[in-house]
């Protein structure tokens, strides 16, 4: 109950910006309400924004209105937002609703749409790398690194890519695979890299692309549709080219051997598995693996894999860089729709590197909205300082004595001093001095994007009208919804004193009808029930009853009850104490309902309608409280504008 009309509370206080121009509907204690702010409440309101705007539709929404006004205003003067419970759920709201208003949505729509399209397809890739000096190479770092992998790229064609890739590509893989990477889709590499795998047509190389680990050159092979997912289980015998010859022919005659007793029915897979296997984490799950798209595959795996038509299909012996398998097909998902893939995309985006594409952009549009300016000379120079003061793990400045402005967000400046606090805090495994000062370029660049985002997130309802409304609405909902209980809900309930003498002054309006109490006996036939007739005429109480033909096995059944007389079937007998009532059932069985007394109406006690009595005495403490509003705040209706809406 108290959920519905808190979220009453939320419609009721919907959109409550005051345009310029309108008219003040009514002053509240000297604040004017205007006639827009109760126009969009009253037309939201009304059902299917049906607002026929009569008089009488006015007049009963506009005493709702200023009640709602009235609370609101009595919440503010209790500085109820200060309550630590009530500002902490604030708080909680507050995250929720940022997440869909403090991101440039244009930007998450398009990431969004991109992740989508390029899931449709696999591209098969190889690639060479030239990897960073360090973690946090300088300009004439990533300068040298590009000069060398633009002489790699000098001369490199796709039929020499391979030994390219395995003489001066710096990934450790390059010289087993020859840059080769296989098949991958979206959220498999960094997204630069990703970039290049789907701006780069087939049979042709990329430019170099620079990552978190370095330059790449990127050869795209061939470029397929998306085979969905499909979820598998297989027999492995482990066979590596690595091996002696001996042994790879005694681990392709097991698993020929174990293909030849499953295709001959001699051994099911399950068993197989348990018996044959050496995939120590499957052997005891009947060998199966995840769900797994083409891409998240060994190659000929997946082209097994894929080929099987229909769940429990079995593929001959597979032979992949682990060794021989064996694949049954357990499960294959299609790929879904754009609607049915917007959550898990998105989910994906919020933990990926191309997320910080929209942060980017929030940032650029914060500048301009709030207004930023930079102090570069006294970033250097804090930079420089805290460079040479760097020893033995930690930075030996004295923060007090570095004052000067850094960059303004808005009205908020941060100064060198921030920024110290901020390092000492977040670079305290910092080791490697050559690195120090481009690793303070970068972790300032984290740290002043960190702040504008705050600046955003806490002045959003400054620049995003919606989001202003919607805090707006759940600041005033909470607020009411926790006034409202104190003054209404629980004190209906807790005040107990006050519940018995509310129902004693009312007791009237709580009445029962006529009413019948009586007793109904169930007997298992006629023959039972002809001789419980007897017994009830003779005046037997319902103990003898039961006992006196219940001796051997249970023949008949008993209740009491007390209800209303219109309820009560009185079939052809007239109402009086001591009629018998019969009804035959379905099943042969008989009922005889005898009435024991009969009641004229009388007042309900308070355990018997206590609910009732409760919501009406709600009802009565909210009229109470209203009415001391009023004498506690000034109203005034400005009438001729209240009868210019009429219509």
């Amino acid at each position: 109950m108290k959920k519905i009309l808190f979220s009453l509370f939320i419609t009721l206080n919907f959109c409550f910006l005051v345009a310029q121009d309108s008219q003040t509907l009514f002053e509240l204690d000297g604040n004017p309400i205007s006639t827009s702010e109760f126009e969009k409440v009253y037309t939201k309101n009304n059902i299917n924004n049906q607002a026929d705007y009569s008089e009488a539709s006015l007049n009963e929404y506009l005493e709702l209105f200023i009640n709602f006004k009235l609370k609101v205003a009595e919440a503010e003067a209790l500085q109820m937002d200060t309550i630590p419970a009530i500002k902490n759920e604030l708080k909680t709201y507050q995250k929720q609703l940022l997440k869909n208003y403090a991101n440039d949505k244009e930007v998450s729509e398009a990431l969004l749409q991109e992740a989508f399209e390029r899931s449709k397809f696999e591209i098969d890739a190889s690639h060479i790398l030239v990897l960073w000096p360090n973690s946090y190479p300088s300009a004439s770092d990533s300068a040298k690194v590009l000069k060398e992998i633009q002489s790699i790229k000098k001369g490199l064609n796709p039929a020499n890519f391979a030994q390219k890739a395995k003489l001066k590509s710096q990934d450790p893989s390059a010289k087993d695979n020859e840059g080769r990477l296989g098949y991958l889709t979206s959220f498999q590499t960094v997204y630069p890299f990703e970039n290049a795998l789907y701006v780069t047509k087939s049979g042709e190389i990329s430019g170099p692309v620079a990552t978190q680990f370095g330059y790449h050159l990127v050869l795209v092979h061939d470029k397929r549709p998306a085979r969905g997912k499909i979820k598998t289980a297989h027999i492995l015998i482990k066979s590596k080219s690595k091996d002696v010859e001996e042994k790879q022919t005694e681990a392709k005659n097991k698993i020929e051997k174990i293909h030849s007793e499953l295709k001959a029915g001699e051994v099911t897979f399950e068993t197989a598995v348990k018996q044959y296997s050496e995939d120590k984490k499957t052997k005891f799950q009947g060998g199966k693996l995840p769900e797994l798209s083409s891409a998240e595959m060994i190659t000929e795996f997946a082209d097994a894999a894929f080929s099987l038509k229909v769940d429990g299909d079995i593929s001959a012996p597979i032979l992949t860089s682990i060794g021989w398998h064996i694949i049954q097909r357990v499960s294959k998902t299609e790929m879904g729709s754009f609607d049915e893939m917007k959550t898990p995309l998105a989910n994906n985006i919020a933990r990926d590197s191309r997320s910080n594409v929209a942060q980017v952009k929030n940032n650029e549009d914060s500048k301009k909205q709030f207004g930023f300016s930079t102090n570069p000379k006294a970033l250097d120079n804090l930079i420089q300082d805290m460079s040479k003061s760097f020893d033995s793990g930690s930075f030996k400045i004295d923060e007090s004595t570095y004052q000067s402005p850094l960059f303004t967000i808005g009205d908020h400046t941060y100064l060198q001093n921030d920024y110290i606090k901020y390092a000492k805090n977040t670079l305290k495994k910092a080791t490697k001095l050559s690195e120090l000062s481009s690793l303070l370029r970068s972790n300032f660049d984290k740290f002043q994007s960190s702040k504008i985002q705050q600046y955003r997130e806490d002045h959003l309802a400054e620049i995003n009208e919606d989001y202003k409304d919607l805090m707006k609405e759940y600041h005033d909902g909470i607020l009411l919804f926790e006034l409202t209980d104190k003054e209404v809900w629980s004190k209906a309930v807790m005040d107990t004193s006050g519940l018995k003498a509310f129902h004693a002054e009312n007791k009237m309006n709580y009445m029962w009808s006529d009413r019948v109490a009586y007793t109904s006996y169930t007997f298992k036939d006629e023959q039972i029930a002809n001789k419980g007739a007897k017994l009830i005429k003779k005046g037997l109480s319902p103990a003898k009853i039961l006992g006196k033909l219940n001796k051997k096995e249970s023949m008949v059944t008993m209740k009491t009850a007390k209800i209303e007389t219109a309820d009560f079937d009185l079939v052809d007998t007239s109402l009086e104490e001591g009629a018998v009532v019969i009804d035959k059932l379905e099943d042969g069985k008989l009922t005889y309902k005898v009435v024991n007394t009969l009641f004229k109406p009388e007042p309900k006690l308070l355990s018997e309608t206590r609910g009732y009595v409760i919501s009406d005495y709600q009802g009565y403490l909210e009229k109470e409280w209203i009415t001391s509003l009023k004498q506690k705040f000034s109203i005034e209706v400005n009438k001729e504008v209240f009868n210019s809406l009429i219509r």
